[in-house]
C-alpha cells in the first residue's frame, strides 16, 4: 500500500474525531429539556460516534487489543468484584422493593438465577412460572431473571465505573448495566442497556440514558445515545464504562469514547447525588412470543465490575 493509501484510514479517523467532538460538545448553558427531543427520536448525535467506533474497531482492530488496567493514573479503586463467588455482602440479589414491578409483570427477580461460574456471574433468564400476590389477586409470572444491587454496601457520588461482559443471545433480550439513586429516583445513568427485540441481532446496538427531572412519578427528561457496535457483543466480552464528573458525563465502550454529555446547573440539581450499582438479566415483554418453544434459559455473563474515584487532576 502507498503512503498516500495508508494515510486515508487516518485522515477519516481524524475528520471522524474532530465531527464527534462537535457532536458531544453541546453549549453548556443548553437547556437538556430542549435538547431531548433530538437525542430521544432523532438521533442525529449518534451518527459520528458510531463511525469514530466503527472506524477504529474495523480500520484500527482497536478493540480487540483493548485491555482495561486495573491501575488507573489518577483514581482508586473504590469497588471491585470478580464473581469468584457471590458475596452476598456486597450484593443484594434483587431489588430493595420486592420480586417484581408492576410495570413488568411478565419477569421476577430470582436468587437462583445469580450464579458464579467458572470465576463469571452469570445472571440468567429462565422460563420457570410462579404465582405471586397482588393487591387482592394471584397472579402468575412466567420468567425470572437475575440481578444485583449494591445498595446494601457500596454507593458513590462521581467516579469511573467499567464492566466486562458478554451479552445474552436471542429475542426479547434486554442485559443493562446502569446506576440509580441511592436516596432519591432520578439519578439515573444507563451505562448500557441492549434489546434483542424479535430476532436477538440488534442486542449489538448499545444505548446510554441520562435520566433526570421528575413529574409525577414518572422522569420528566431522558437523554439518550444509540451506538452500533462489532456484532460479537453476545459472543465476546466488551468492556463498558462511565466516567461521571460534576462537569460532564463520558461513556466508553473498548476504551473508546462514544458519548459525552455536558453537565449544566439545570442537570446538576439531578446528577449531585450518590448512586448505587444495578446489573441484571431481563427480557423485553412485546417480543417474548419469539422465543423458541424449547426455550429454557439464557444467560448475561459478566467477568468484572470496578469503580473508581478520583484522586488527582
Amino acid at each position: 500500500m502507498s503512503k498516500r493509501n495508508k494515510s486515508i484510514p487516518i485522515l477519516i479517523l481524524i475528520l471522524i474525531t474532530w465531527f464527534n467532538g462537535i457532536a458531544q460538545n453541546p453549549n453548556p448553558n443548553k437547556n437538556p429539556i430542549k435538547a431531548m427531543f433530538f437525542q430521544r427520536y432523532m438521533h442525529i448525535g449518534s451518527i459520528f460516534p458510531t463511525l469514530n467506533f466503527k472506524c477504529r474497531t474495523q480500520l484500527f482492530n482497536y478493540s480487540k487489543k483493548y485491555i482495561s488496567s486495573l491501575k488507573k493514573k489518577g483514581w482508586q479503586l473504590t469497588f471491585e468484584d470478580n464473581f469468584d463467588s457471590i458475596n452476598k455482602e456486597k450484593w443484594r440479589l434483587g431489588q430493595p422493593w420486592g420480586y417484581f414491578h408492576e410495570a413488568s409483570l411478565h419477569q421476577y427477580h430470582d436468587e437462583n438465577n445469580v450464579i458464579s461460574k467458572n470465576g463469571y456471574l452469570n445472571l440468567t433468564g429462565k422460563y420457570t412460572p410462579k404465582e405471586f400476590k397482588l393487591k387482592d389477586s394471584s397472579i402468575t409470572i412466567p420468567y425470572s431473571i437475575g440481578l444485583i444491587n449494591s445498595d446494601i454496601s457500596f454507593m458513590q457520588k462521581y467516579g469511573y465505573f467499567e464492566i466486562r461482559c458478554k451479552n445474552p443471545t436471542g429475542p426479547a433480550t434486554w442485559p443493562a448495566f446502569w446506576l440509580t439513586g441511592a436516596h432519591r429516583w432520578p439519578p439515573e445513568i444507563d451505562i448500557f442497556e441492549m434489546y434483542g427485540k424479535q430476532t436477538g441481532k440488534k442486542i449489538h446496538k448499545q444505548i446510554s440514558s441520562i435520566h433526570f427531572g421528575l413529574i409525577g412519578s414518572k422522569s420528566r427528561g431522558t437523554l439518550v445515545r444509540k451506538i452500533w457496535l462489532p456484532k460479537d457483543t453476545d459472543t465476546a466480552f466488551h468492556v463498558y464504562a462511565c466516567q461521571w464528573t460534576p462537569n460532564a458525563i463520558k461513556f466508553y465502550t473498548d476504551g473508546i469514547l462514544t458519548r459525552k454529555q455536558r453537565v449544566n446547573k439545570r442537570l446538576r440539581l439531578w446528577m449531585d447525588d450518590e448512586m448505587v450499582i444495578i446489573i441484571n438479566n431481563g427480557f423485553e415483554a412485546k417480543y417474548l412470543k419469539y422465543l423458541p418453544k424449547d426455550f429454557k434459559e439464557n444467560a448475561f455473563v459478566i467477568d468484572w465490575v470496578r469503580v473508581y474515584k478520583k484522586t488527582s487532576n
